[in-house]
C-alpha cells in the first residue's frame, strides 16, 4: 500500500506543472482514489501529516492534532520536513501536501464511519 501511495506522489511530482490545472487535478483525484481503495483494503484509516517542527494534518490545519491522532491514527508524509533546498523540493512538497489534503478529507469520513 505504501508503494502505491508513494508511486502516486512520484507520478504527480513528475508532471511538473501547476496542480490547479484541470488535467493535473484529475490525476490527483484518481491517485487519491487509488490510495483510499488500497487503504480500505488494508484497514488503514490513518490520516497523513507533515513532518518537521510543527506537524500538520493537511485538510485539518485548524483542528486538534492530538485528538485526530487519537481518533483515526496518523502516518507521516515523507519528504515534508522543514528544509527546502531548491524549487523542485518546494514543488514536490506542495504536490504531496495537496495529495494528503484530498486523501485526509476522504479518509476522515471513512474513519468516522468505522468508529460508529
Amino acid at each position: 500500500m505504501k508503494n502505491l501511495l508513494w508511486l502516486s506522489l512520484l507520478a504527480l511530482a513528475a508532471c511538473g506543472s501547476d496542480i490547479r490545472q484541470s488535467p493535473q487535478q484529475d490525476v490527483l483525484l484518481n491517485n487519491v482514489a487509488k490510495a483510499i481503495s488500497a487503504a480500505k483494503e488494508g484497514k488503514d484509516h490513518n490520516l497523513m501529516y507533515t513532518t518537521g517542527r510543527n506537524p500538520v494534518i493537511p485538510g485539518f490545519e485548524t483542528e486538534d492534532f492530538d485528538a485526530l491522532k487519537k481518533q483515526c491514527g496518523i502516518k507521516p508524509i515523507l519528504g515534508t520536513g522543514d528544509v527546502i533546498k531548491n524549487p523542485s523540493d518546494k514543488q514536490s512538497r506542495r504536490l504531496k501536501y495537496q495529495f494528503a489534503k484530498e486523501y485526509n478529507i476522504k479518509m476522515y469520513e471513512i474513519c468516522q464511519k468505522t468508529q460508529n
